[in-house]
């Protein structure tokens, strides 16, 4: 059972199973308390001491992977005001000491990414990427849009040369990564009229801030017989519904 299905069914004083990766741990004398999550949130699973299972859950650490069986109590002083208490708790596979702290740096992070993005933070991040993408689609589909895909790789320039990351390609040297698809969409629009893609897109443009990606996603549409007014109202409205959706 997921996590959020068990806040959401409360399903106190019954068995639930679940999985899911230690998030915190902390070890008592008579009690093991295990914070457990998975993709959908965290639960605290209490082992007692004369549970069989209690000398398992002693060697569990952080991001073990776990699969736990117990019953559903009520306690406020538990994340959610709800907890599992164990029947049975089997490490399936025991984690390496986590290297993250919570004064981690931000170079650190960035070098263990594949460990940062189990995160709560990224975790939560992630999500509302995907709500966003998902009301784009959304957005285009209910307007009669087509969604099309455009190469990564390009001969031509859309904006200034400058910006254009050259790629060995077979020893040409006039291939480029894709700044934009609007060239193929202007193509496009003789034949569906209403077209738009979400793609990675690449600009080689130097910047001394964290924050200037030179690799980003791309959100871009095309319409037959639109003048600029109308592109102006595609636009404000196509910002308006994604943060009516996601907010």
């Amino acid at each position: 059972m997921p996590v959020r299905k068990v806040f959401e069914e409360k399903p106190v004083g019954k068995e639930v199973a679940l999985r899911g990766w230690v998030y915190r741990v902390r070890v008592q004398k008579n009690h093991v308390f295990v914070v457990l999550r998975d993709s959908t949130g965290i639960i605290q699973v209490v082992v007692e001491d004369t549970n069989p299972a209690f000398d398992e859950a002693e060697k569990a650490s952080i991001e073990s992977s776990v699969e736990v069986r117990g019953l559903v109590k009520e306690d406020p002083r538990a994340p959610g005001g709800l907890e599992v208490r164990a029947n049975d708790f089997k490490i399936i596979s025991l984690a390496e000491p986590f290297p993250i702290t919570k004064d981690a740096s931000r170079e650190f992070l960035l070098d263990v990414r594949h460990l940062w993005v189990r995160s709560r933070r990224m975790n939560a991040i992630l999500k509302v990427r995907h709500e966003v993408f998902q009301c784009i689609h959304e957005f285009f589909t209910e307007r009669s849009f087509v969604e099309v895909q455009a190469p990564m790789f390009i001969t031509a320039a859309v904006e200034g040369g400058a910006t254009l990351f050259t790629v060995d390609y077979f020893g040409r040297k006039d291939i480029y990564l894709t700044q934009s698809a609007q060239f193929y969409l202007e193509a496009l629009i003789y034949s569906l009229e209403r077209v738009y893609t979400i793609a990675p897109s690449f600009r080689a443009e130097k910047s001394r801030t964290r924050r200037h990606l030179t690799e980003f996603w791309h959100a871009e549409a095309e319409v037959a017989w639109y003048r600029l007014n109308d592109v102006l109202k595609l636009e404000e409205d196509l910002i308006s519904y994604i943060v009516d959706k996601v907010l």
